[in-house]
Protein backbone atom coordinates (compact mmCIF):
# COMPACT_ATOMS: atom_id res chain seq x y z
CA UNK A 1 0.00 0.00 0.00
CA UNK A 2 1.37 3.44 -0.93
CA UNK A 3 2.00 5.87 1.91
CA UNK A 4 -0.45 8.38 0.51
CA UNK A 5 -3.30 5.82 0.63
CA UNK A 6 -2.71 4.68 4.21
CA UNK A 7 -4.86 5.73 7.11
CA UNK A 8 -3.64 8.76 9.07
CA UNK A 9 -2.44 6.74 12.10
CA UNK A 10 -0.65 4.25 9.85
CA UNK A 11 0.94 7.06 7.89
CA UNK A 12 2.16 8.77 11.06
CA UNK A 13 3.63 5.53 12.38
CA UNK A 14 5.39 4.71 9.12
CA UNK A 15 6.85 8.19 8.82
CA UNK A 16 8.19 8.33 12.35
CA UNK A 17 11.97 8.91 12.01
CA UNK A 18 12.67 6.52 14.88
CA UNK A 19 11.00 3.58 13.12
CA UNK A 20 14.14 1.96 11.66
CA UNK A 21 16.07 2.25 14.92
CA UNK A 22 13.27 0.92 17.11
CA UNK A 23 12.50 -1.98 14.78
CA UNK A 24 16.16 -2.97 14.35
CA UNK A 25 16.80 -2.73 18.10
CA UNK A 26 13.86 -5.01 18.89
CA UNK A 27 14.90 -7.52 16.22
CA UNK A 28 18.54 -7.78 17.30
CA UNK A 29 17.55 -8.01 20.97
CA UNK A 30 15.26 -10.95 20.24
CA UNK A 31 17.90 -12.66 18.09
CA UNK A 32 20.65 -12.40 20.68
CA UNK A 33 18.33 -13.13 23.59
CA UNK A 34 17.43 -16.43 21.92
CA UNK A 35 20.94 -17.24 20.71
CA UNK A 36 22.89 -16.06 23.75
CA UNK A 37 20.44 -15.81 26.60
CA UNK A 38 21.72 -18.95 28.28
CA UNK A 39 25.35 -17.85 27.82
CA UNK A 40 25.08 -14.60 29.74
CA UNK A 41 23.58 -12.09 27.30
CA UNK A 42 20.53 -11.60 29.54
CA UNK A 43 22.52 -11.61 32.78
CA UNK A 44 23.06 -8.46 34.84
CA UNK A 45 26.62 -8.25 33.53
CA UNK A 46 25.51 -8.70 29.93
CA UNK A 47 22.81 -6.05 30.08
CA UNK A 48 25.08 -3.67 31.99
CA UNK A 49 27.72 -4.01 29.29
CA UNK A 50 25.09 -3.30 26.63
CA UNK A 51 24.21 -0.05 28.38
CA UNK A 52 27.89 0.81 28.90
CA UNK A 53 28.72 0.46 25.20
CA UNK A 54 25.56 2.30 24.21
CA UNK A 55 26.33 5.14 26.62
CA UNK A 56 29.84 5.62 25.22
CA UNK A 57 28.31 6.18 21.78
CA UNK A 58 25.11 7.87 22.92
CA UNK A 59 26.70 10.61 25.03
CA UNK A 60 28.48 11.87 21.92
CA UNK A 61 25.56 11.08 19.60
CA UNK A 62 23.02 13.26 21.45
CA UNK A 63 24.73 16.60 20.70
CA UNK A 64 25.92 15.23 17.34
CA UNK A 65 22.26 14.79 16.39
CA UNK A 66 21.65 18.48 17.03
CA UNK A 67 24.71 19.35 14.96
CA UNK A 68 23.51 17.17 12.09
CA UNK A 69 20.03 18.69 12.27
CA UNK A 70 21.79 22.06 11.92
CA UNK A 71 23.28 20.71 8.68
CA UNK A 72 26.85 19.93 9.76
CA UNK A 73 29.13 17.00 10.66
CA UNK A 74 32.00 16.59 13.09
CA UNK A 75 34.44 13.80 12.27
CA UNK A 76 36.85 14.90 14.99
CA UNK A 77 34.73 13.78 17.97
CA UNK A 78 36.46 10.39 18.10
CA UNK A 79 39.93 11.87 18.43
CA UNK A 80 38.53 14.45 20.85
CA UNK A 81 37.52 11.60 23.16
CA UNK A 82 41.13 10.40 23.28
CA UNK A 83 42.45 13.93 23.80
CA UNK A 84 39.93 14.45 26.60
CA UNK A 85 41.14 11.33 28.36
CA UNK A 86 44.76 12.54 28.25
CA UNK A 87 43.90 16.04 29.50
CA UNK A 88 41.72 14.70 32.30
CA UNK A 89 44.10 11.90 33.25
CA UNK A 90 47.14 14.20 33.33
CA UNK A 91 45.30 16.70 35.53
CA UNK A 92 44.03 14.25 38.13
CA UNK A 93 47.29 12.34 38.55
CA UNK A 94 48.93 15.69 39.22
CA UNK A 95 46.59 16.51 42.06
CA UNK A 96 43.60 18.21 40.44
CA UNK A 97 40.16 17.48 41.86
CA UNK A 98 37.61 15.73 39.69
CA UNK A 99 35.56 18.90 39.31
CA UNK A 100 38.48 21.13 38.27
CA UNK A 101 39.89 18.48 35.91
CA UNK A 102 36.45 18.01 34.36
CA UNK A 103 36.08 21.75 33.75
CA UNK A 104 39.54 21.89 32.19
CA UNK A 105 38.76 18.94 29.93
CA UNK A 106 35.42 20.37 28.79
CA UNK A 107 37.06 23.74 28.14
CA UNK A 108 39.76 22.18 25.96
CA UNK A 109 37.18 20.15 24.03
CA UNK A 110 34.89 23.16 23.66
CA UNK A 111 37.84 25.07 22.18
CA UNK A 112 38.28 22.29 19.60
CA UNK A 113 34.59 22.55 18.75
CA UNK A 114 34.85 26.33 18.53
CA UNK A 115 37.69 26.08 16.02
CA UNK A 116 35.71 23.55 13.99
CA UNK A 117 32.66 25.80 14.03
CA UNK A 118 34.45 28.98 13.07
CA UNK A 119 36.37 27.34 10.24
CA UNK A 120 33.23 25.64 8.91
CA UNK A 121 31.04 28.75 9.11
CA UNK A 122 33.53 31.45 8.12
CA UNK A 123 35.06 29.65 5.16
CA UNK A 124 33.61 27.84 2.17
CA UNK A 125 35.17 24.55 3.29
CA UNK A 126 32.55 21.88 4.14
CA UNK A 127 32.52 20.77 7.77
CA UNK A 128 33.21 17.24 6.59
CA UNK A 129 36.65 18.32 5.38
CA UNK A 130 37.34 20.77 8.21
CA UNK A 131 36.68 18.18 10.89
CA UNK A 132 38.48 15.47 8.94
CA UNK A 133 41.56 17.67 9.17
CA UNK A 134 41.07 18.43 12.87
CA UNK A 135 40.52 14.73 13.50
CA UNK A 136 44.11 14.08 12.41
CA UNK A 137 45.43 17.19 14.16
CA UNK A 138 43.81 16.36 17.50
CA UNK A 139 44.67 12.65 17.36
CA UNK A 140 48.29 13.26 16.39
CA UNK A 141 48.70 16.20 18.75
CA UNK A 142 47.29 14.35 21.75
CA UNK A 143 49.47 11.31 21.11
CA UNK A 144 52.62 13.37 20.48
CA UNK A 145 52.13 15.60 23.54
CA UNK A 146 51.37 12.63 25.77
CA UNK A 147 54.33 10.66 24.46
CA UNK A 148 56.67 13.61 24.82
CA UNK A 149 55.62 14.46 28.37
CA UNK A 150 54.64 11.06 29.75
CA UNK A 151 56.78 8.64 27.76
CA UNK A 152 53.67 6.95 26.36
CA UNK A 153 50.14 7.54 25.15
CA UNK A 154 48.40 6.11 28.22
CA UNK A 155 48.05 7.28 31.82
CA UNK A 156 47.32 4.63 34.45
CA UNK A 157 45.74 5.12 37.87
CA UNK A 158 43.26 7.83 36.87
CA UNK A 159 40.51 6.62 39.19
CA UNK A 160 42.97 5.72 41.93
CA UNK A 161 44.17 9.33 41.99
CA UNK A 162 40.63 10.46 42.81
CA UNK A 163 40.04 8.04 45.65
CA UNK A 164 37.89 9.80 48.22
CA UNK A 165 36.72 12.55 45.88
CA UNK A 166 33.06 13.27 46.82
CA UNK A 167 31.99 13.55 43.17
CA UNK A 168 33.50 10.28 41.98
CA UNK A 169 30.28 8.31 42.42
CA UNK A 170 28.55 10.63 39.94
CA UNK A 171 30.91 9.56 37.16
CA UNK A 172 31.93 5.99 37.94
CA UNK A 173 30.23 2.78 39.00
CA UNK A 174 26.74 1.37 38.70
CA UNK A 175 23.37 2.61 39.85
CA UNK A 176 22.12 -0.98 39.91
CA UNK A 177 23.63 -4.30 38.84
CA UNK A 178 22.02 -3.73 35.45
CA UNK A 179 22.56 -0.02 34.92
CA UNK A 180 25.89 1.91 34.94
CA UNK A 181 26.26 5.57 35.87
CA UNK A 182 27.39 6.38 32.32
CA UNK A 183 24.02 5.22 30.99
CA UNK A 184 22.26 7.70 33.28
CA UNK A 185 24.35 10.53 31.81
CA UNK A 186 23.50 9.25 28.32
CA UNK A 187 19.74 9.20 28.89
CA UNK A 188 19.66 12.56 30.68
CA UNK A 189 21.62 14.24 27.88
CA UNK A 190 19.41 12.60 25.24
CA UNK A 191 16.19 13.75 26.92
CA UNK A 192 17.63 17.24 27.31
CA UNK A 193 18.61 17.31 23.62
CA UNK A 194 15.13 16.11 22.64
CA UNK A 195 13.53 18.83 24.75
CA UNK A 196 15.75 21.54 23.26
CA UNK A 197 15.07 20.40 19.70
CA UNK A 198 11.35 19.77 20.03
CA UNK A 199 10.23 22.07 22.82
CA UNK A 200 12.12 25.34 22.53
CA UNK A 201 12.41 28.22 20.11
CA UNK A 202 16.14 27.59 19.89
CA UNK A 203 15.39 24.04 18.76
CA UNK A 204 13.31 25.47 15.95
CA UNK A 205 16.27 27.67 15.04
CA UNK A 206 18.46 24.55 14.82
CA UNK A 207 16.00 22.78 12.51
CA UNK A 208 15.45 25.77 10.23
CA UNK A 209 19.19 26.49 10.10
CA UNK A 210 19.83 23.00 8.74
CA UNK A 211 16.70 22.61 6.63
CA UNK A 212 16.15 26.05 5.15
CA UNK A 213 19.16 28.27 5.74
CA UNK A 214 18.03 31.05 3.41
CA UNK A 215 14.69 31.26 5.19
CA UNK A 216 16.46 31.23 8.55
CA UNK A 217 18.66 34.15 7.54
CA UNK A 218 15.67 36.13 6.23
CA UNK A 219 13.90 35.51 9.54
CA UNK A 220 16.84 36.98 11.43
CA UNK A 221 18.04 33.70 12.97
CA UNK A 222 21.76 33.90 13.84
CA UNK A 223 22.67 30.94 11.66
CA UNK A 224 26.44 31.18 12.18
CA UNK A 225 26.17 31.32 15.97
CA UNK A 226 23.71 28.41 16.04
CA UNK A 227 26.06 26.22 14.01
CA UNK A 228 29.14 27.19 16.04
CA UNK A 229 27.35 26.44 19.31
CA UNK A 230 26.37 23.01 17.99
CA UNK A 231 30.01 22.27 17.18
CA UNK A 232 31.00 23.31 20.70
CA UNK A 233 28.33 21.07 22.25
CA UNK A 234 29.34 18.09 20.10
CA UNK A 235 32.97 18.46 21.19
CA UNK A 236 31.93 18.88 24.83
CA UNK A 237 29.90 15.66 24.58
CA UNK A 238 33.04 13.92 23.34
CA UNK A 239 34.91 15.38 26.31
CA UNK A 240 32.40 14.01 28.81
CA UNK A 241 32.49 10.60 27.12
CA UNK A 242 36.29 10.61 27.41
CA UNK A 243 36.16 11.46 31.12
CA UNK A 244 33.68 8.67 31.82
CA UNK A 245 35.77 6.21 29.79
CA UNK A 246 38.97 7.10 31.65
CA UNK A 247 37.26 6.73 35.03
CA UNK A 248 35.62 3.47 33.99
CA UNK A 249 38.89 1.80 33.01
CA UNK A 250 41.20 3.63 35.44
CA UNK A 251 43.33 4.50 32.40
CA UNK A 252 43.47 7.42 29.96
CA UNK A 253 44.36 6.44 26.42
CA UNK A 254 44.98 8.87 23.57
CA UNK A 255 43.89 6.23 21.05
CA UNK A 256 40.43 5.71 22.55
CA UNK A 257 37.54 6.77 20.34
CA UNK A 258 39.50 6.34 17.12
CA UNK A 259 36.44 5.08 15.21
CA UNK A 260 33.73 6.53 17.43
CA UNK A 261 32.82 9.31 15.01
CA UNK A 262 31.45 6.82 12.49
CA UNK A 263 29.45 4.91 15.10
CA UNK A 264 27.98 8.17 16.38
CA UNK A 265 26.92 9.38 12.94
CA UNK A 266 25.50 5.99 11.98
CA UNK A 267 23.56 5.82 15.27
CA UNK A 268 22.04 9.22 14.51
CA UNK A 269 21.15 8.29 10.92
CA UNK A 270 19.64 4.94 11.93
CA UNK A 271 17.72 6.89 14.58
CA UNK A 272 16.11 9.08 11.94
CA UNK A 273 18.44 12.07 11.53
CA UNK A 274 18.51 13.34 7.97
CA UNK A 275 21.99 13.46 6.45
CA UNK A 276 21.52 16.91 4.92
CA UNK A 277 20.06 18.64 7.95
CA UNK A 278 16.68 19.91 9.04
CA UNK A 279 15.24 16.70 10.51
CA UNK A 280 16.30 14.51 13.39
CA UNK A 281 15.33 13.11 16.74
CA UNK A 282 17.62 12.54 19.74
CA UNK A 283 15.23 9.86 21.01
CA UNK A 284 15.70 7.95 17.77
CA UNK A 285 19.44 8.31 18.28
CA UNK A 286 19.03 6.65 21.69
CA UNK A 287 17.76 3.54 19.91
CA UNK A 288 20.54 3.83 17.34
CA UNK A 289 23.15 3.80 20.12
CA UNK A 290 21.33 0.98 21.89
CA UNK A 291 21.45 -1.01 18.67
CA UNK A 292 25.26 -0.79 18.70
CA UNK A 293 25.41 -1.89 22.34
CA UNK A 294 23.17 -4.88 21.69
CA UNK A 295 25.08 -5.98 18.62
CA UNK A 296 28.56 -5.60 20.12
CA UNK A 297 27.63 -7.57 23.22
CA UNK A 298 25.41 -10.00 21.33
CA UNK A 299 28.25 -11.21 19.16
CA UNK A 300 30.40 -11.64 22.27
CA UNK A 301 27.88 -13.95 23.92
CA UNK A 302 27.02 -16.02 20.82
CA UNK A 303 28.81 -18.01 18.15
CA UNK A 304 27.47 -15.82 15.34
CA UNK A 305 30.24 -14.75 12.97
CA UNK A 306 31.15 -11.14 13.79
CA UNK A 307 31.68 -10.42 10.10
CA UNK A 308 27.90 -10.29 9.79
CA UNK A 309 27.91 -7.08 11.83
CA UNK A 310 29.35 -5.04 8.97
CA UNK A 311 26.78 -6.44 6.56
CA UNK A 312 23.94 -5.81 8.99
CA UNK A 313 25.11 -2.27 9.62
CA UNK A 314 25.30 -1.50 5.91
CA UNK A 315 21.79 -2.87 5.31
CA UNK A 316 20.34 -0.84 8.17
CA UNK A 317 22.11 2.30 7.02
CA UNK A 318 20.64 1.95 3.54
CA UNK A 319 17.18 1.32 4.98
CA UNK A 320 17.47 4.32 7.28
CA UNK A 321 18.65 6.70 4.56
CA UNK A 322 15.94 5.49 2.17
CA UNK A 323 13.16 5.76 4.75
CA UNK A 324 14.36 9.20 5.89
CA UNK A 325 14.37 10.46 2.31
CA UNK A 326 10.91 9.01 1.69
CA UNK A 327 9.51 10.59 4.84
CA UNK A 328 11.02 13.96 3.98
CA UNK A 329 9.75 13.92 0.38
CA UNK A 330 6.25 12.91 1.50
CA UNK A 331 6.17 15.62 4.16
CA UNK A 332 7.33 18.31 1.74
CA UNK A 333 4.78 17.17 -0.84
CA UNK A 334 1.99 17.35 1.73
CA UNK A 335 3.08 20.84 2.74
CA UNK A 336 3.01 22.00 -0.89
CA UNK A 337 -0.44 20.44 -1.43
CA UNK A 338 -1.82 22.18 1.66
CA UNK A 339 -0.80 25.65 0.42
Amino acid sequence: MAIAHMTAPGRRALLRPELTAVASTVVVFVIFAVAGGDDGFLSALGIRNVFQVSATIGIVAAPMTLLMVAGEFDLSVGSTVGAAEIVFGYAVVHGWSLWSALLLTLAVCAAIGLVNGILSVRTSIPSFLVTLATMFIVAGGAAAIANGNLGGTTIAGVTDALDGDPLLSLFKGNITDWFPVAAAWWLVLSVLAAWVLGGTRFGNWISVTGGARASAERAGIPVARVKILMFVLAAAGAGLSGVLAALGTNTANAADGSSLQFEVIVAAVIGGTFLFGGLGTPIGTVFGALFFGLVYQGFYFTDIDTNWFQALLGILLLIAVTSNNTAREFTMRRLRDDR
